[in-house]
């Protein structure tokens, strides 16, 4: 391969590149890239350009949620319709508040059910089945 700069014959090598975007420095380790043996510029592959651009900004373009969510908000962020947002708050598995017609939610309270129970829940919900299996089999 030819350099598009200088001429000169390029050469693939694997090699550490460092990139910055909006600020931000994000380090590809172990890449193909070709570089120029007389002027060191560097070339990469396509596909891996399109790969280092969709990795930073699907890390970049990270939502952010407000502290008070609304429904389309909480949808998003655990990836369901809104619809079954709704149903989570009809069957009480999801704190909400309505503030006149609308649902308002608490991202702290969502993200701790989504973390899962305490230990201490567990062992109760444990306790109560197990209790449930073994009152069922005798």
């Amino acid at each position: 391969m030819r350099c598009y700069v200088c001429g000169g014959e390029m050469k693939k090598v694997k090699k550490d590149v460092e990139t910055t975007w909006k600020g931000r420095t994000i380090l590809f380790r172990g890449m193909d890239v070709w570089v120029c043996g007389s002027c060191g510029e560097e070339a990469y592959e396509p596909e891996d350009v399109r790969l280092m651009q969709g990795l930073v900004q699907g890390t970049l373009n990270k939502p952010e949620y407000p502290e008070v969510m609304n429904v389309e908000e909480v949808a998003d962020l655990l990836r369901v319709s809104n619809q079954t947002v709704y149903n989570l708050v009809k069957s009480g598995k999801l704190p909400a508040t309505k503030i006149g017609r609308e649902w308002r939610f608490s991202r702290t309270k969502i993200l701790e059910l989504l973390e899962g129970e305490t230990a201490a829940e567990k062992e109760t919900y444990l306790a109560a089945r197990k209790a449930i299996i073994y009152g069922a089999s005798e």
